[in-house]
């Protein structure tokens, strides 16, 4: 094994602020851009309000650092993954005004894993038990 490689340990790969930027462009150019129909009222409401996620990730990418960053990866992407997960176990379908989209497990992987590397880098570097052991 060469030394760059044993140099790239998990905590490297899972670096919050890589994993924010990442996911933070999917969601919006894979997520909302390229499925947005603007002659669909409902579609652009819809997708403005996801949008307002892209912001509030790429804010933590670059204006908070350390701990405080991880944390809200996870505060932000958590539950993201946590709910693609309940809408896949259900088999939910998405209408809008028509256009549908059902969760199955093919189609919701790609975001289940980048969702869920992003809430990982969080865990990972986010020093929770910190939160849990702080006394007054």
């Amino acid at each position: 094994m060469d030394k760059e490689a044993r140099g790239l340990d998990v905590k490297t790969v899972l670096n919050p602020k890589i994993w924010l930027i990442i996911t933070a462009l999917i969601h919006a150019v894979v997520g909302v851009m390229i499925e947005l129909d603007m002659g669909n009222e409902s579609q652009v409401i819809v997708s403005g309000w996801f949008l307002l996620t892209t912001v509030t990730m790429l804010y933590a990418a670059f204006c908070i650092e350390g701990e405080q960053q991880a944390r809200l990866a996870t505060v932000i992407a958590g539950p993201v993954w946590v709910w693609f997960i309940i809408c896949t176990v259900q088999g939910y379908t998405l209408d809008f005004e028509g256009d549908t989209f059902t969760f199955e497990w093919g189609t919701s992987l790609p975001p289940l894993f980048i969702w869920g590397m992003t809430a990982l880098s969080g865990i990972i570097h986010g020093n929770f038990q910190e939160c849990f052991s702080k006394k007054e």
